[in-house]
């Protein structure tokens, strides 16, 4: 079944769900804290010993039904409480209980690099530890839930990561909804041949544990004109003050280890879309500047069950993108987890 290419050019009533950019301070404070207030936090030893940690949130502990939730490079579980708070308050209220996990060198979780000077480092020892991560979690957290449906929603590094654990472990979801899945990065301003070339002249040299080329440390410094990932002023403002509400999550800039597990394990990924059987919905953005955009429609063309809606106007990340492109996408994800 090919993928069904959707793009949207019209908008949504910013009413159409709970927080919208109209008085977005406030009524975040009203709906959202609360359900940042009552996530149930817990850890377990991911690979290696990795501390991981996560967090479970539900309205109806009756609930069967189990929606796992994987961020991207950089972002905590913590940022994700708006999509948890629109999902538990609209058509799907009380359905889920909610998995939301850091993965290894980010986040609250433990990271590989955890001395002073290099903790804020982007790094991973290797790639498949991050599909491992997600199997002991699945296997000694969630399983403890005992869900009648399992469902995946997953963003950018943590929806490439997600592709590579639904390869591996085909059993474990019911249906995963994937925004930006990185499945090959954009390298700008050099060419994906030249900057693999570098990395693996970098990694010979033996500096896997340094930051990349262009890569730096942690960057406080508020600049929404020049950010990357959305189009939402206020919601720029929200990701961003997660990093002063849960300092440990600060993250930098990645190494040359971290460039050259993902390089590598995404050209594998990439031989295998089709062994992908559940259904898929995947959403790309129109101004995209982290994962490469014809790498998305492939995948999606590939992987039997896939559907795939276009953001003309999005940046990266399309749930945290102004109301017009984000109201879009939670209207698809809701109809896609009923």
């Amino acid at each position: 079944m090919k993928s069904l290419i959707v793009a949207f050019l019209v908008t949504i009533s910013p009413s159409a769900f709970a927080i919208s950019e109209v008085n977005y301070v406030a009524s975040y404070q009203e709906k959202v804290i609360p359900v940042l207030h009552n996530y149930q936090y817990g850890e377990f030893s991911g690979t290696n010993k990795t501390p991981i940690h996560y967090a479970t949130y539900t309205t109806n502990p009756a609930s069967t039904r189990c929606l796992v939730i994987l961020p991207g490079r950089t972002e905590p579980i913590e940022k994700y409480a708006e999509v948890v708070e629109n999902l538990d308050t609209g058509k799907l209220a009380g359905q889920f209980t909610y998995f939301l996990m850091d993965h290894r060198g980010q986040g609250s979780s433990g990271r590989m690099l955890s001395d002073f000077d290099n903790y804020q480092k982007g790094y991973v020892d290797h790639f498949e530890n991050y599909a491992n991560d997600i199997k002991i979690f699945m296997d000694t957290v969630v399983a403890q839930k005992n869900c009648s449906h399992k469902l995946l929603l997953a963003h950018s590094l943590g929806a490439g990561i997600s592709i590579d654990f639904l390869q591996r472990y085909p059993e474990y979801f019911d249906r995963a909804a994937l925004t930006s899945p990185m499945l090959k990065i954009l390298t700008a301003p050099y060419s994906y041949t030249v900057a693999r070339s570098i990395v693996l002249a970098s990694m010979a040299a033996g500096r896997g544990k340094k930051f990349a080329v262009g890569q730096k440390g942690f960057n406080p410094t508020r600049d929404f004109e020049n950010n990357d990932f959305t189009t939402s002023p206020v919601r720029y403002e929200m990701a961003m003050s997660m990093f002063d509400m849960f300092p440990k999550a600060k993250l930098g800039g990645v190494t040359n280890r971290w460039l050259n597990e993902v390089m590598s394990a995404t050209h594998n990924i990439r031989k295998n879309y089709r062994d992908i059987k559940i259904p898929l919905l995947v959403f790309n953005a129109g101004n995209e500047l982290y994962s490469e955009p014809s790498e998305m429609a492939r995948f999606c063309d590939e992987a039997p069950y896939c559907v795939r809606t276009f953001l003309p106007t999005s940046k990266h990340e399309v749930l945290m993108d102004r109301d017009a492109n984000r109201d879009v996408v939670m209207t698809e994800l809701t109809e896609f987890l009923k």
